[in-house]
Formats: structure tokens, sequence, C-alpha cells
């Protein structure tokens, strides 16, 4: 075992160098690369656009819905289409990520974008809806907001909702809560097709793109590789051929200790997650300012161990962590998608900002900050970064979190 990491050690090393000359990227310049709402559904909407400055009118809209979607011209028309956000209006419809409508045939396309943020879902019907995308349909079909105020402006009769995400194997329970009634026998409009990925999708509709640019488009074209190179990191496709080919050479070397690793690495992952919320439970609870720390889950038949087995050998997103007493405010730390923690009165919360935590996701288990919590070391270290955001908050009347209005 050590041998194989040694070798893969070594042509990782190798092949980093040559990344490392390559590394320059406009984008991730100004964004981080897992930046969900300022970065990806940005640039998706900005290409959608026919509007946009890319001067190529409707061609990255028409690839994108006649080929990825496979919606045809009677499903959806794309004759003066309007694409929110875009670079007039960059605020999100009523929290919807990407909204694509035609209001002259009444047809719209509705895409939620999901990195690392959770579903507002609520497993009881409330305010007339169950789940995100239920909502957002309601939204656009009937011309009212979830306090059922009128919002007629991109009222359609035809709505498609599509599900993006890293992989496109968003969790069953979650996703099923999120589609509520879009998936009963009156409706009918959802199936595995309205599930999209970076991974497949998003990578094929770009390179589509940089196909139809011509020459005197060139700076199109090296933007849109830029965003592609992004992708391609964080969906583990920048590998070239040849490292790849190593890597399989290497892997071939030692079957017995390489599957003996992918057999059992949920393994590690369930003892480094147990050992998370244990370490970060005792180090609040020697807090003066926390009091009365304890274990939750969202699930009542469920105890702690078995949520984190669910989370760490089956990818589902379910909402476990920590309540403790902050002052006089009941606060929360919750591994429900992307680390974060809040307050329940007024309802208030946010993710971590320092770059050393603010992306680890226990469900996903990709990111660097996630991985890292493996090694004891760097746990212990994000355990006091999460301590001192949440103290720093206290003293600042947590003027750090945002109001929960969903």
């Amino acid at each position: 075992m050590k041998e194989l990491f040694e070798q893969i050690s070594k042509l990782k090393n190798e092949y980093d160098k040559l990344r490392e000359n390559n590394r320059f990227n406009v984008i991730t310049a100004l964004h981080k690369e897992r930046d969900e709402v300022n970065l990806h559904s940005r640039i998706i909407s900005y290409l959608l656009s026919p509007t946009s400055g890319h001067g190529m009118n409707g061609i990255y809209l028409k690839l994108f819905v006649r080929e990825i979607l496979g919606l045809d011209d009677k499903q959806f028309d794309l004759t003066n289409v309007i694409v929110v956000p875009n670079e007039t209006e960059k605020s999100e419809y009523k929290e919807i990520d990407i909204l694509i409508v035609n209001k002259r045939t009444s047809q719209a396309i509705i895409i939620e974008n999901k990195i690392d943020a959770k579903d507002s879902n609520h497993p009881t019907n409330r305010d007339g809806y169950q789940g995100q995308l239920e909502r957002y349909y309601n939204t656009i079909k009937t011309g009212k907001d979830k306090d059922k105020k009128p919002c007629i402006e991109y009222q359609s009769n035809n709505v498609f909702v599509y599900y993006l995400s890293m992989n496109g194997k968003p969790d069953k329970d979650n996703i099923e809560i999120s589609i509520g009634m879009l998936n009963d026998d009156e409706h009918g409009s959802w199936d595995d097709s309205h599930i999209l990925s970076y991974d497949s999708h998003i990578r094929e509709w770009l390179a589509k793109c940089i196909e139809s640019i011509t020459d005197e488009k060139l700076q199109v074209k090296n933007f849109i590789q830029h965003y592609l190179n992004v992708i391609n990191k964080l969906t583990n496709n920048d590998m070239t051929v040849e490292e790849r080919l190593e890597l399989k050479h290497i892997v071939a070397e030692n079957i017995v200790e390489t599957r003996h690793l992918i057999e059992n690495f949920k393994h590690v992952k369930w003892h480094t997650v147990h050992e998370f919320w244990t370490e970060l439970k005792s180090k609040l609870e020697s807090e003066n300012q926390l009091k009365n720390v304890s274990f939750y889950i969202d699930r009542e038949d469920y105890s702690f161990e078995k949520a984190i087995d669910e989370v760490t050998h089956h990818n589902k997103d379910i909402n476990h962590g920590l309540l403790f007493d902050i002052g006089d405010k009941k606060a929360y730390i919750s591994g429900l998608g992307k680390l974060s923690w809040g307050i329940m009165h007024p309802k208030k919360w946010t993710n971590f900002m320092n770059e050393k935590i603010e992306d680890i996701n226990f469900s996903v288990f990709s990111s660097e900050s996630t991985y890292n919590l493996i090694d004891k070391t760097k746990m212990t270290d994000a355990v006091k970064y999460i301590i001192d955001e949440i103290i720093e908050s206290r003293n600042n009347d947590f003027q750090t979190l945002k109001q929960n209005t969903d």
C-alpha cells in the first residue's frame, strides 16, 4: 500500500508541475471555483442569453435547448427569448437560479443550480409547496410567488424544470421532496432526463459552444475555454490522456491494494466525519460562552451514528450536527450540504467564511477542505476555525448571519 501511494504521489507531482505552468485562468482569478451563484449561474446565464455581449446571439441557447435538453421547436420556441439573470437584470428572479422565458409563446425553462448548497425543502407542505423545485414551478406557472403575491411578468403555461448538480446524482430522498407535485400523475413533467450534470451536460455544451466560434471571436473562445477548464477541474476531468494511462498502469501493478482502498474508503469517510463531530462537540463544551452542546439528527428513526452512515456510505443529504446555547440564543451547526451554522430565533444562518473550511461537505466528500479532515492535525485546525468564527460573530451581535426568509 505504501508503495502504491509513493507511485501515485510521484506521478501526481510530475503532472502537477505541468498543470502549474498552465494555471492562469481569468475566471478563478476573480471568483472562487465553487461559487454557485456569482460564478457558475452567472456565466451559464450570460452565455445562454441572446442579448449578451458575447455577440453570438442565440447560438449558445440553441445548442443548450435543442442538443442538451432535447426540446424541439414545438416544446420551446427560441425566438425573442429572455434569460434571467442577464447583463441588465443581474439578480435572480424569485430566487430562481436561471430562468429562460418566451413570453409570446408562454413557455419557460427553470434551472436550479446546486454545487454545495442544500435544497430548501420542507417535509410537510408549507405555503403551498414542499420542495424548492415545486415552488419555482408554481411561481412561474401560476404567476404567484411563495407569499401568494402576484408576479405575472414571466408567468408561463408550459414550464420545464431542471436540476443541475456537479455529478447529476442528487440524493434520491432529497430530490423527491424538492420536486414535490412535479412527480405525480397529474403533472407528469418530471423524470431523470430533467437531472443535469456539470460532468456530462455542461462540459458537452461548452465544448459545442467552443466549436461554433469563428476566428474573429477569439476572446469569447478563450473565455469559454477558461470556464471549461474550471469545470474540468471541479469534475476531475483535467487529467491528460498520458497521465490517465500511467495511473492505470500503476493500478494494474497494485490491483489488490487499490481494490482494498476503494472498497474501504467509505469507512475512512465514516470515521473522519464521526471524529470531526466528536471533537467539535468537545471543543464547544470547553468554551465558556457556549452551553448545552448536544448532537441532533433530523430523523426520529436514526441515531447520530446511523445518520453518519447514510451520509458517508450512501451520499445522503441528511440534516445532522450540533445544537448549543450561545448567550441567550439557541444555535446550531449543520452538516446538511455545505457545512453551515446559525441561530434559531430569529432564524439566521451562514456558511463558514474561512477558506480552510468553507467547502466542507460530507455527503459529497470531494473538496480539498473535506479531504483534509482525514488528517487529525488539519481536523483540529478546522475545529478551531469554526469556533473562532462563531465566537467572533457572537461578539458582533451575529452581524455575519443572514435572515432565513424561506
